[in-house]
């Protein structure tokens, strides 16, 4: 017997601690017993995400709305100048949710862990998921947690840990890449104070540019800024091109990167109001569209960006996490843990969302063809 081995028992175990994960372990927590565990202690900074409008129904049904009040920025709407020099103006105020936020990952992810320690989810974090065995009465799962082995032993597993679905793929689940997009991206401090973003195509993919609720520059120039009344926010400039059109030169040097920001329509009065020195390049991330050949199982299922990964141009990829996140908490509510059609009935509406999206992003591309 290992004396170093901690044996947790469970109904649901909850793989990753992103939007999607802690939206599904607050879902259920009311109705069974659930530990959710996390590879990083601490969530990781990611910069520049937008959460639609109707995700505020989800969080209204969770009682978690008010985690916006601060440290996130509402979203106002879009200028669009997806195949015109013109732009369209996307007005959030006439959307029937209202508007939409840019947020401050990190917070917010942090946010929905701290809520779900006080409503008696079982947490574990940093925690790396090792392997998996399925038995007669559900998973024996084994953690690396800490300098710990752990196993949790649970009736049913729900994979959350974004594209790598480690615990699909563990279990032979392959994913299929339906483009090579990649995102470059740069983040600066403008003189400007919009709390809109603006959305353009060109030749080679599009750009995109946001507010950011979080400053990644020295604080002492938002002191000096307020000091001499100078408007000033943090904003993301990120270009989505596919891997064979892409300039080395656009993801190692800034001012190539930007150089070609300003040659976007809509872009050039925001790169001219940079200030120098401000800017940082980062390093160059997926953006492309992906899915499991299966994302459910006997005992497991796959939410989010583990299931389903979406172009950034859908601006859903938050949204997808929570609603499949409580689609499938409804679904086990509804029916329990052990319904037989439970898994169908899920991959059923991942599906549906896969060929709607398919069709949307189908719809705008052919726009600008």
């Amino acid at each position: 017997m290992d004396d170093n081995k901690l044996v947790i028992k469970t109904q649901i175990l909850v793989l990753g601690a992103g939007i999607g994960g802690c939206i599904a372990a607050l879902a259920l927590a009311p109705f069974y017993s659930v530990v959710l565990v996390d590879l990083h202690a601490i969530p990781k900074e990611r910069v520049g995400e937008c959460m639609a409008p109707a995700a505020g129904r989800i969080l209204h049904k969770l009682r978690l709305l008010e985690l916006l009040n601060a440290g996130h920025l509402t979203s106002h709407g879009l200028l669009s100048y997806w195949g015109t020099e013109t732009p369209t103006v996307v007005d959030q105020l006439v959307n029937p949710d209202g508007h939409g936020w840019h947020l401050d990952r990190q917070l917010f992810e942090q946010q929905l862990r701290d809520v779900a320690q006080m409503r008696g989810v079982s947490c574990l974090w940093p925690a790396r998921f090792v392997k998996s065995e399925q038995k007669q009465d559900g998973w024996c799962v084994e953690l690396q947690h800490n300098a710990q082995r752990t196993e949790v032993h649970c009736e049913l597993v729900i994979d959350a840990t974004g594209r790598h679905s480690s615990f699909a793929r563990a279990l032979g689940q392959s994913r299929q890449n339906f483009d090579q997009q990649l995102s470059v991206w740069l983040t600066a401090a403008v003189k400007v104070r919009k709390h809109i973003s603006v959305l353009s195509s060109v030749s080679v993919g599009w750009w995109y540019s946001a507010p950011l609720p979080k400053l990644p520059f020295d604080r002492a120039l938002q002191a000096q800024a307020d000091l001499t009344g100078t408007a000033i926010q943090a904003r993301l400039f990120a270009l989505q091109i596919q891997a064979s059109q892409l300039d080395k030169h656009l993801s190692q040097c800034s001012r190539s990167f930007l150089q070609a920001a300003a040659e976007a329509p809509g872009l050039g009065t925001l790169v001219q109001q940079i200030i120098p020195g401000t800017e940082q390049l980062h390093a160059v991330v997926a953006a492309n569209s992906s899915k499991l050949s299966q994302g459910s199982g006997e005992g497991w299922f796959a939410i989010g960006d583990a299931a389903l990964s979406f172009d950034p141009l859908s601006s859903q990829g938050i949204f997808n996490a929570m609603a499949t996140a409580i689609q499938l908490a409804d679904l086990l509510i509804e029916h329990g843990l052990h319904y037989h059609k439970t898994s169908a009935l899920y991959q059923a509406q991942l599906d549906s969302i896969w060929q709607h999206y398919l069709a949307h992003k189908k719809r705008f591309y052919e726009l600008v063809e």
